[in-house]
């Protein structure tokens, strides 16, 4: 069994607009105005959970309790590294509170690889939070977290379009 390895193989664009989130486009993923976070998120920084809820489906009838399952909601939250320079400070600066877009994330492929037809990537459909900045650290540099709202629909199997 060969396990697929994270380390340097997971890619995080924050994009502010996709037309078809089942097939954003290698144009739309590398346009103006996209923000690659790949390299300013934290090793442990890219949390992204699946909340789902529960139906009860219990009638009159019922001796025991039934369920099935319910929506779900993307919780995501981000935790990156400052920088010194505005112009690379970009999850800072344009990742701000109630800033729309979407966050596009490939795994399995070093990050390096640029996007390309018929990758697999997920797409959230988000609102930006306020960013905060962390308490400072010994032995560590300046780092914020920024919570990601889900906004719209998202895919988790969508695949990039050329």
């Amino acid at each position: 069994m060969s396990k697929r390895l994270s380390d340097g193989n997971t890619k995080a664009t924050f994009v502010p607009a996709i037309a078809s989130i089942s097939a954003p486009t290698v144009a739309e993923l590398t346009a103006a105005g996209i923000v690659v976070c790949e390299t300013s998120i934290t090793a442990d920084g890219l949390s992204i959970s699946i909340e789902q809820g529960a139906v009860e489906g219990d009638t009159l009838a019922s001796t025991q309790t039934f369920q099935g399952p319910g929506r779900t909601q993307a919780q995501i939250e981000l935790t990156f590294f400052r920088d010194s320079s505005p112009a690379a400070d970009r999850m800072w600066s344009v990742m701000t509170n109630q800033t729309e877009g979407y966050l596009v994330v490939r795994r399995g492929v070093a990050f390096s690889t640029p996007y390309a037809a018929g990758q697999k990537v997920a797409v959230y459909t988000v609102t930006c939070g306020e960013p905060s900045e962390l308490a400072p650290e010994a032995e560590t540099y300046d780092r914020a977290m920024v919570n990601l709202y889900p906004s719209g629909p998202y895919n988790r199997e969508a695949t990039v379009a050329a």
